[in-house]
């Protein structure tokens, strides 16, 4: 829909009513107004629905989404009723003479309808590459506690945990507060000043039966019956899953107890197809990694692998899991116990830009590691061959009846450790030879893989310390590798 008009001198401090019509199962409205003319001509815009003022944003906000579960700040959200809107627009200022055009486009998104994206991106923008970030993390919107500058406990602000993350150097951050979503306006508002920072909005679905993050995607999600007893939480997974945002069950084989009711995941009914990742390395647990990550206490690499094992595709991710960013940093008490800073342990995805949509994709691919210790040099990536045919992690190889596999795995800043190939299916593990040199490429091959899965490569190093977890390569022997060599290129269009 499109509102034109002009204006001239003598509409100098007037109001205009542009209203529209909102037909009816409308969740999302995005209006885009442009004021054509001399310097000396400006507005203001306001908005209401058939009830009530929706915001105002001056002369300052002339684009803004308003829907049901996010709005840009300035404006407010919520349901969007059927019938009469209005688009006020107040003329400030014209000089004699001048005139000016204008127009308002505004489109509607239904009930439905693919969700179209309502957060804010970074201005600093980027390509085709690596990008490295915390998935989970906490400010006092829910249980996040510092010290105040007094020394006083208290909630968290959002900011700390910004600029935390812009201090680890991190491309990218969700904020996952427990079943909220009242952080996400004020996660729009530091986005303006954190603009080399991706903030991606995300939440914490907090159960009885198991916490999960939902990242990047502000669309209403029911939980008021999250916590109740006997409810299956299938049906919070299905609404989840439909809004597009990348779904993964936090911290696994953490004990629950009083300290943390619900922090393993122990829904026994859980449809695994409409989870997207796990959280392999949690920044509570990082003390796990100091070992033989699969006899460690929080094991949750076990737990993935055994449902990478049942055939279920989904992408290992890590996160800090900071509840207060600011003795995550520095040596102070904390009310709350010890804290992995912001970015550690760090997930490392290759996606298509460095914006959130292209980074919620690239989650969902799984062409990603986690670096458990969050450094900013380190690479990971794990490549197979087999009759011709070439696929990255996170893809599927098509061998039809191939024996063996071969492949390469891509290493940099891990001198001295060695790559770990994990043969799923099997438990069999092959070792390779230690990394020479800043940035080495190592090839391989495993022989006899009709019984295999999955293919994926970790990094260990002198010590015994599992360091870098890569994500699998899937094997699939019912496609025939003759018919397609190619490989797409995965940012293609």
């Amino acid at each position: 829909m499109r509102i034109d008009g002009a204006i001239g001198a003598d509409d100098r401090g007037s109001v205009r009513d542009l209203a529209f019509d909102v037909p009816a199962d409308v969740t999302q409205i995005r209006v885009t107004f442009t004021l054509n003319g001399p310097k000396g001509a400006q507005v203001t815009l306001g908005i209401a629905d058939p009830q009530r003022s929706r915001g105002w944003g001056g002369g300052v906000k002339k684009a803004f989404v308003i829907d049901e579960g996010f709005a840009t700040p300035s404006f407010l959200a919520g349901p969007i009723p059927a019938g009469r809107w209005h688009l006020t627009m107040t003329v400030a200022s014209i000089r004699a003479a001048d005139r000016a055009t204008y127009h308002a486009d505004i489109h509607f998104t239904r009930r439905g309808d693919r969700p179209v994206g309502a957060f804010p991106n970074a201005p600093v923008a980027g390509g085709p590459g690596w990008y490295r970030g915390d998935l989970h993390s906490h400010t006092g919107h829910s249980d996040a506690r510092c010290r105040s500058l007094s020394g006083r406990n208290i909630p968290c602000p959002l900011f700390l945990t910004t600029q935390a993350g812009t201090d680890a150097g991190l491309d990218f951050l969700a904020v996952t507060d427990h079943n909220v979503t009242s952080h996400f306006a004020e996660l729009a508002v530091a986005q303006e000043y954190f603009d080399t920072l991706v903030l991606l909005p995300g939440r914490e679905i907090t159960t009885r039966f198991g916490h999960a993050n939902l990242i990047g995607t502000t669309a209403v999600l029911d939980l008021s019956r999250a916590g109740e007893a006997g409810v299956s939480i299938n049906p919070i997974l299905k609404a989840a899953h439909a809004t597009g945002g990348f779904l993964s069950i936090n911290h696994p084989a953490t004990p629950t107890g009083e300290d943390c009711l619900g922090c393993g995941w122990v829904a026994s009914d859980t449809d695994y197809s409409l989870i997207d990742g796990v959280e392999v390395a949690n920044g509570d647990t990082i003390d796990d990694f100091r070992g033989d990550p699969y006899r460690a206490k929080g094991a949750h690499l076990r737990v993935w692998e055994r449902l990478l094992d049942r055939g279920y595709r989904l992408t290992g991710v890590g996160g800090s899991d900071n509840h207060d960013a600011v003795q995550g940093r520095q040596p102070q008490p904390s009310s709350i116990g010890r804290q992995s800073p912001v970015g550690i342990p760090a997930t490392i995805v290759h996606a298509c830009a460095r914006a959130g949509d292209a980074l919620v994709a690239g989650l969902k691919r799984g062409r990603v590691f986690v670096d458990i210790a969050g450094r900013r040099d380190r690479l990971l990536d794990l490549t197979l061959t087999a009759r011709g045919r070439r696929a990255a992690m996170g893809e599927v190889l098509a061998i039809g009846a191939a024996r063996d596999v071969r492949g390469t795995v891509h290493v940099r800043g891990v001198a001295g450790a060695h790559p770990v190939l994990r043969i799923g299916g099997s438990d069999r593990r092959i070792a390779l030879p230690p990394v020479a040199g800043d940035d080495a490429i190592v090839p391989f091959r495993v022989a006899d893989v009709r019984q295999a899965l999955w293919v994926r490569a970790d990094i260990v190093d002198a010590a015994g310390a599992t360091i870098l977890v890569g994500n699998p390569v899937y094997l699939d022997r019912g496609a025939d590798p003759d018919a397609d060599r190619s490989r797409g290129d995965e940012c293609a269009g």
